[in-house]
């Protein structure tokens, strides 16, 4: 019986779909190649898939372009169509009986922004409740709210600490049937952050392991995800300025000119749009630092780590050739890119587009995990 060993990565964009095709070599993860498509309209709006025809079109170009792409496909949902949550409020029991209870749950106490959800969780510890110091005097004075917090935490006993994890249902069965149509045979769908941990766990394993921060740049918007001993705690989508980092200059007729003036002109022109470019390059990294320091602050003030120190700033994504230098200058944290080196070859040729798909990578990587049958 035929074995297969290579997998896809599909991570899909605003108007872009990267891929990668992953070889497991005695279950060691060999990058076989990697791929970037960008579409001519928006495929993902409005918590759906919009232009199924078109993103059918280029998954299926994809694959017959690519002989060498594996069928068998892992795809990711944006993080800005889903959602990560700490749930701390129910009763400290078994994953089970946590099931049931978050059934009940959804739209009563947790409010989810879609109709209808997919949605999973993780049990990651228990919170004991914080009881009194046995030796207190009776002199001791205590308000009657805090008598009553006192009896509340009493009765409430021990908790359950759950990450929560949702997304659309309509948007991840519109994927799922885009890439069916289009020939391929997807495996799994998960977080973008899951499919980065997934990398970095084997490129960098000492990383992840304190209170750590990726950075997903690309041209409109940035995903920051928050990782605390190796668990993801933040996954935001931030859009970022809008504007183009490139300037293009309305090419030339394809007639030579000789006339001084005109050429100066010409270089007049090409060093205002270097200008141009720089400034708007400036601008984005202003504004990728201010949401980073936002994302900090959120973490610190809302999740309830105000002591918590970053250990490092990992960046990837589109942008990390034009913003590493910048956040390396800006930042007082460690500022880190991926080494791809452990899981490529030495005749591997396409080192300019491993951070631009360094989720499709992650999501390859996950190999021969098969789908859950069951659902929610």
């Amino acid at each position: 019986m035929f074995f297969n060993n290579k997998y896809s990565g599909i991570d899909f964009r605003e108007k872009k779909v990267t891929f990668a095709t992953i070889k497991m070599d005695k279950e060691l993860p060999v990058l076989q190649q990697v791929y970037e498509t960008t579409l001519t309209d928006s495929v993902i709006a409005g918590g759906k898939v919009q232009e199924k025809g078109l993103l059918e079109t280029a998954l299926r170009t994809y694959l017959q372009q690519h002989k060498e792409a594996s069928k068998h496909a892992h795809l990711a949902i944006p993080t800005q169509h889903s959602l990560i949550r700490k749930v701390n409020t129910l009763p400290d029991v078994g994953e089970p009986e946590l099931a049931k209870l978050l059934h009940f749950q959804i739209g009563e106490t947790i409010h989810l922004p879609f109709e209808d959800p997919i949605y999973d969780f993780v049990k990651i510890g228990s919170i004991q409740p914080e009881r009194e110091k046995e030796n207190a005097s009776e002199e001791d004075d205590f308000t009657l709210e805090e008598l009553t917090e006192s009896v509340e935490k009493e009765l409430q006993g021990p908790r359950s600490e759950v990450l929560f994890f949702a997304t659309s249902r309509e948007l991840s069965e519109g994927l799922l049937e885009s890439c069916e149509e289009a020939g391929f045979k997807p495996l799994t769908a998960e977080l973008r952050a899951l499919a980065l941990q997934r990398l970095l766990l084997h490129t960098h394993p000492n990383w992840l392991n304190g209170t750590e921060m990726i950075i997903d740049a690309s041209s409109g918007s940035v995903d920051i995800h928050i990782f605390k001993d190796e668990l993801i705690v933040f996954s935001r989508t931030m859009e970022l300025n809008r504007s183009e980092l490139t300037v293009d200059l309305n090419p030339a007729d394809d007639v030579l000119s000789f006339d001084t003036k005109e050429l100066t002109l010409q270089d007049e022109v090409a060093a205002t749009a270097e200008i141009t470019k720089e400034d708007k390059m400036d601008s984005y990294v202003e504004d990728l630092l201010n949401e980073i320091q936002k994302a900090q602050n959120f973490y610190r003030y809302s999740l309830g780590e105000r002591d918590s120190e970053f250990d490092r700033i990992i960046v990837t994504g589109e942008k990390t050739q034009h913003i590493f230098s910048r956040l390396v200058e800006r930042l007082p944290n460690e500022v880190v890119h991926i080494d791809y080196s452990s899981i490529v070859d030495i005749g591997f040729m396409q080192h300019d587009l491993l951070d631009r798909c360094s989720v499709a990578i992650g999501l390859a990587m996950r190999g021969n995990e098969k789908r859950e049958k069951k659902k929610k």
